[in-house]
Formats: structure tokens, C-alpha cells, sequence
């Protein structure tokens, strides 16, 4: 059952190889908590695309974060993903769309609490993820048009 999360603050948007050889999605990073705490990911809705990676927990677990991240396997799962945000905020690719302070909400499929804190964030929380601003959604979304471009 999906719960519902908000928030305001710094937003990273970038595109991503989901699935080989590609399918590309669209994802946003931001963080929620005290100080940061929680790694919020998730899915922006592009009209029309086919393929979206759905569960991000289970994205992670195809990258075989175990053998970098050790066990339980979700814990790794969340590590993965807070790694993918956080480096696509701190090493930004060319498509890459960086709003200083935008208010979000996410319909989160799923939280875990990883078993050491990683990347500053304790807590990651993933779903689809909407920008409550319109114009800055659609610029969201422009970033899977600015991948097309580049490919």
C-alpha cells in the first residue's frame, strides 16, 4: 500500500538506463527528514513511455548491490539507490536539471531503514515522485527530451 511523503527543498532530476539496452526513465533525488536524513527517489510520469522501472527497490537489486554493499539484501538495495542520487547530484550529467527549492510529493511504494547510515542518509524512500509546481514539472519531464536529443 502506498503511503504519501512532501516535502520542500533541492531537486535533482536526471534521466537513467534502467533496463538494457534502452530504456531510459526519468528520476528525481531530494532528501526529507531531520538534517537530510531520508533519500527520497522517485519515478516522474512521462506520458506515453512504455516502459518505467516501477519498483526502484527492485531496479537496485538488479545492479547486484550485494556484492558492493554486503547483507541483508534490502539494505543494499537502499544503499544503491542513495548512492545513485546523491552521485547524480554531486557529478551531474549534461541533461542533468538542478532546482535550488521546489516543493514535491511522493507516492512512496516502499521505505527502508539501512543499516548504517550512508551517503548522509539513514532512510530511503522511493515511488513516484510529482513536482507541485507545474511549469517545473514539465522542465522535469523536458529532461527524458534532452536525453532523446543527445542519443
Amino acid at each position: 500500500m502506498a503511503k504519501d511523503m512532501s516535502g520542500r527543498g533541492r531537486v535533482t532530476v536526471f534521466s537513467m538506463l534502467h533496463d538494457w539496452p534502452g530504456h531510459y526513465c526519468v528520476l528525481a533525488y531530494t532528501t526529507a527528514g531531520h538534517f537530510g536524513d531520508t533519500a527520497v527517489l522517485g519515478v516522474i510520469s512521462i506520458e506515453g513511455l512504455e516502459f518505467e522501472p516501477g519498483d526502484l527497490f527492485a531496479m537496485a537489486g538488479r545492479h547486484q548491490p550485494t556484492s558492493l554493499y554486503g547483507q541483508p539484501p534490502e539494505h543494499a538495495r537502499a544503499a544503491w539507490l542513495a548512492c545513485t542520487g546523491f552521485s547524480a547530484r554531486l557529478t551531474p550529467k549534461p541533461d542533468t536539471l538542478d532546482i535550488a527549492d521546489a516543493a514535491w510529493s511522493l507516492d512512496m511504494t516502499q521505505q527502508v531503514m539501512m543499516a548504517k547510515p550512508m551517503y548522509g542518509h539513514e532512510h530511503v524512500a522511493a515511488g513516484r515522485l510529482r513536482l507541485e509546481d507545474p511549469e517545473l514539472m514539465e522542465r522535469a519531464r523536458g529532461v527524458f527530451q534532452g536525453h532523446l536529443a543527445a542519443a
